[in-house]
């Protein structure tokens, strides 16, 4: 196998991914494989992709299982698979993929005697990333578009169809990462599938509900029973709250989203100038590229100011002015709100005084009016505060 297996210089333990190799070949059918190396914010060590010999679009179930199994024993290592014709089709409906991820650089693996061999010939390159750019300008559209459609739902208060127009834009934009990012996307319409599905491969995607915080769970189980259940059942019920947590979760995604794969688009077109690639490079969604640590505070802030601070809306007729989020029950609540306003503005001259007509619940009045500011405290952006300022201490001050 040594004379099969090169370009191993980058790794920390060549030995055990020839040991790898051997075994794969021996019993997959195999063209080529390739290595792809994890960084701090990849959940895996090695990503081994490999391309295998049978041309036909099908994969055999039992050497599928046996790659199950074989990288089950590698718990720092994730396996991907594809046919020369599933590369072949996924290539010229639009992903940079198989070029930023299956190429010279990192092949360490095989069968043929040229090792300069490579899925795709240069010429075809420039139209591979012509049909990318294509794809993912028409497939961002649609998520926006998703996203969009479930405000109007959210203002007159339809809180479950808002739900559902939530959840297809995640699925749609989870399609569109999974297609850049994995080469092929997971067929579900589970939200917790597809995060499950690139979750293994790229940390970004894969925690936007993360599976370890209660919360995130519900919202979690709420947004997938919004699939069906928004539409067919009469018993579903999403809290406006809830429908609020999940718009800044997939808002923080869009913003990945059209961070990372226009930075795939960049990669590509990078190859095709000859700007030369590291050997053996993290591919998934990576803030290693320009200004790293910057960039990753950047973009830390950004997320949490879209998770947090969602007490002042910008204003729409003047970009320097905010709306004073104030939920309640409708006009006649709004009245009420108004009148005790007044009346505690009353109440400041006149209650020493005695009760008048408009004063004879004072107690009342004062405990309502002062719930009524209670809920207009900004807890939430106090807590954005503390992790802003959490993040900046344990970020160098030359960044």
């Amino acid at each position: 196998m040594d004379q099969r297996t090169f370009n191993l210089e980058g790794t920390d333990s060549p030995d055990e991914i020839r040991e790898i190799v051997s075994r794969v070949v021996e019993k997959v059918d195999t063209n080529h494989i390739y290595l792809t190396i994890g960084g701090e914010l990849q959940p895996y060590k090695y990503w081994f992709t490999i391309v295998t010999g049978d041309y036909a679009n099908r994969f055999r179930e039992e050497k599928e299982q046996f790659l199950k199994v074989f990288f089950g024993m590698y718990p720092d290592c994730v396996v991907s698979y594809f046919t020369p014709t599933q590369i072949g089709e996924q290539e010229s409906a639009g992903t940079t993929f198989f070029v930023n991820n299956c190429n010279r650089e990192n092949m360490i693996y095989t069968c043929f005697d040229d090792r300069r061999l490579a899925p795709f010939d240069e010429e075809v390159l420039p139209r591979v990333l012509n049909s990318s750019r294509a794809y993912y300008e028409k497939e961002i559209e649609k998520v926006r578009a998703f996203r969009k459609g479930a405000i109007p739902f959210m203002d007159e208060g339809n809180f479950e169809l808002a739900g559902f127009m939530l959840h297809q834009t995640l699925e749609m934009g989870y399609r569109l990462a999974e297609h850049f990012f994995l080469g092929h996307t997971h067929k579900g319409h589970s939200i917790r599938e597809h995060q499950n599905f690139i979750g293994d491969f790229s940390s970004a995607f894969g925690e936007i509900f993360p599976q370890d915080i209660e919360e995130d769970i519900r919202l979690l189980n709420k947004l997938d029973k919004s699939y069906v259940k928004s539409r067919y059942s009469k018993d579903f019920i999403i809290e406006e709250e809830q429908v609020d947590l999940i718009k800044g979760a997939v808002d923080m995604f869009i913003l990945k989203l059209e961070e990372y794969i226009p930075a795939e688009l960049e990669k590509c077109q990078g190859r095709i100038e000859g700007r030369s690639q590291s050997t053996l490079k993290e591919s998934l969604p990576s803030k290693s590229d320009i200004n790293l640590k910057q960039h990753s505070l950047l973009q830390r802030l950004r997320e949490l100011e879209w998770k947090y601070c969602g007490t002042l809306d910008p204003s729409k007729e003047r970009e320097e002015n905010y709306s004073l989020k104030l939920i309640n029950g409708g006009y006649q609540e709004t009245m009420l709100l108004i009148t005790n306003l007044i009346k505690v503005c009353m109440m400041s001259i006149e209650y020493p005084h005695g009760a008048s007509k408009w004063l004879q619940e004072p107690d009342i009045v004062i405990a309502d009016t002062m719930g009524h500011i209670l809920d207009l405290m900004p807890y939430d952006e106090m807590e954005f505060l503390d992790e802003v300022r959490q993040l900046l201490s344990e970020t160098p001050s030359n960044d």
